[in-house]
């Protein structure tokens, strides 16, 4: 329509609308607008549109089959939902949401609309140089894909459970979530690092945002640029998980995975340079991915996450139920360094859980660093804002896919076969599978092949220490509890491989990658029927 007197212009635009994308485009004919060679302005908004009153559907207070929601106190609500050419929409710092800035960026748009003047989002289009191919910048106007620094990303997921969101069932229950999100389309947030790509390839670190954020949450902050930029470089990423509170079950836990995928299809990565961190639902997904799939993450970094989904302050049970407790599952942690940081007066994550995660990690001997703030609440280290200790204890450090020894506990409770997410493998160990079967069940496995010639790396004696962070804050203070390994010892190499299992039916072990020949002796301790496969050999060993 003409702008100016509302009459029709002809010939009509034509729309074509592609369902499987979720997209329509528009093309206007030459003959009902033609810009010629000017530089024109053009600003794009959109809304919804009321048939049957020729006109922009207006929100309601609530929702509808056929309404749209949102109008909340204004008398005179806008009626369009998004506005094209927000180019200086402002990045978050930390804290920034305490004072009204929403995570989803459109600070700015949010405010032009509820004022109704959307007319500083624009950009001016010179047709000219559109026509001459010429690709060059409009002066005070941005051009191109961002290559450095936050990056807001789009993927398609394989699964679309209901089209747009739905708001009507909160998450928090394990271990099936749909999350609010359930259309195809799942924003992302990546922060490439300035420095050069590396030959190799960049490292990634999963960054997973807390309960009641999204996957802006670290955008601008040092937690995010820190981690960034150690190093050799990484890329860190935040997954929307399908919604604020989705606590990585199910398909809010299947978005990290198609996040991971969508990344390495458009960045150079180095595999084996990865490690997780997570701040407080987040923190749960360092606990949880990280002893689920130990063999994808070289370190990891929780801070302030519950080991269990809601909360835990034992000896009572987690609100989340115990099948969702990660301290029965820290043995497979045995070759992922872990450091804690911890509130000693968090009013959202007790301390008697951290504090016994730690203690449970302390006495099997593993290497761990357990950071207690002594003066602070759960969202004080997220204002503070300083993570170069982070950056530090995560570094440019490798993923060990084949170690002399591996130990897991398979936890079927939390498996989702239908979105692949299912926990029976841990490096050159497969196909591990719960004997008994139970709703509650665990089973547990400790193999070590003597064929890489290596005893187990001496373990320090528990030490403490202490220390500070400095940031937006001033000065935080810690007291911390931590054990470190040797080099591993030397061993007479020899074809032998040694499991304990406790409630394990079957396992299969991939004899290259352990260094074993299909001949191999095995010594095995198991409290029930046993069968071991040893894949490429023709080889399956039955016990007792």
């Amino acid at each position: 329509t003409n702008a100016a007197d509302g009459s029709v212009v002809t010939p009509a635009p034509t729309v074509t609308v592609d369902l499987a994308r979720r997209q329509f485009e528009v093309r206007v004919p030459t003959a009902a607008w033609n810009p010629g060679r000017n530089v024109v302005r053009v600003a794009a908004g959109a809304g919804l549109w009321d048939t049957a009153n020729n006109r922009y559907l207006l929100p309601s207070l609530s929702a509808s089959v056929t309404t749209p929601g949102g109008s909340g106190t204004l008398t005179a609500p806008p009626a369009f939902f998004n506005v094209a050419f927000r180019f200086n929409e402002p990045m978050l710092g930390p804290g920034q949401t305490l004072s009204g800035t929403s995570y989803w960026r459109e600070n700015a748009q949010s405010k032009a609309l509820a004022a109704g003047d959307i007319s500083s989002f624009f950009a001016r289009v010179d047709f000219a140089r559109l026509a001459s191919n010429v690709n060059d910048d409009m002066p005070g106007q941005p051009q191109g894909v961002p290559q450095t620094g936050p990056i807001n990303r789009i993927f398609a997921s394989a699964v679309e459970t209901k089209q747009g969101v739905d708001f009507s069932v909160r998450c928090g229950s394990a271990p099936t979530c749909k999350g609010e999100y359930r259309g195809q389309l799942q924003p992302y947030t990546v922060y490439v690092p300035v420095k050069p790509v590396p030959a190799d390839g960049y490292g990634l670190t999963l960054l997973l945002h807390s309960l009641g954020g999204n996957h802006n949450q670290y955008t601008a902050s040092r937690n995010q640029s820190q981690l960034g930029e150690r190093g050799r470089g990484h890329i860190i990423a935040t997954a929307l998980g399908r919604g604020p509170d989705g606590w990585y079950v199910d398909d809010a836990a299947a978005d990290t995975f198609e996040m991971w995928a969508d990344i390495a299809r458009h960045y150079p990565l180095n595999p084996a340079m990865t490690s997780i961190s997570g701040y407080s639902m987040g923190g749960h997904a360092t606990y949880k991915f990280g002893t689920r799939y130990p063999d994808l993450f070289a370190r990891a970094h929780a801070v302030v996450g519950p080991p269990a989904l809601g909360i835990w302050a034992p000896p009572l049970e987690p609100t989340g139920g115990d099948a969702t407790n990660t301290y029965h599952l820290l043995p497979g942690l045995r070759n992922i360094p872990i450091m804690m940081w911890v509130q000693a007066a968090d009013e959202l994550v007790p301390y008697t859980g951290t504090r016994t995660q730690a203690q449970r990690l302390d006495d099997l001997g593993y290497r761990y660093r357990f950071d207690t703030f002594t003066t602070g609440e759960h969202l004080t280290l997220a204002l503070h804002d300083q993570y170069q200790d982070s950056a530090d204890f995560l570094g440019d450090a490798l993923v060990d896919r084949n170690p002399a020894r591996v130990t897991y506990v398979a936890n079927p409770a939390m498996d989702v076969p239908a979105r692949g997410l299912v926990g029976n493998h841990a490096y050159w160990l497969s196909g591990i599978a719960v004997r008994d079967a139970n709703a509650s069940a665990r089973g547990s496995i400790d193999a070590k092949s003597h064929a890489f010639g290596q005893g187990d790396a001496p373990v320090s004696a528990t030490q403490t220490g202490a220390g500070v962070i400095t940031g937006n804050l001033g000065v935080q203070a810690y007291v911390s509890q931590f054990r470190t390994w040797g080099l591993p010892s030397a061993a007479p190499r020899a074809n032998r491989l040694d499991i304990v299992a406790r409630n394990v039916g079957t396992v299969n072990v991939n004899v290259q990658r352990a260094r074993l020949g299909c001949d191999a002796e095995l010594v095995v301790d198991t409290d029930g029927p046993l069968a071991v496969t040893l894949e490429g050999c023709s080889r399956t060993i039955r016990y007792p």
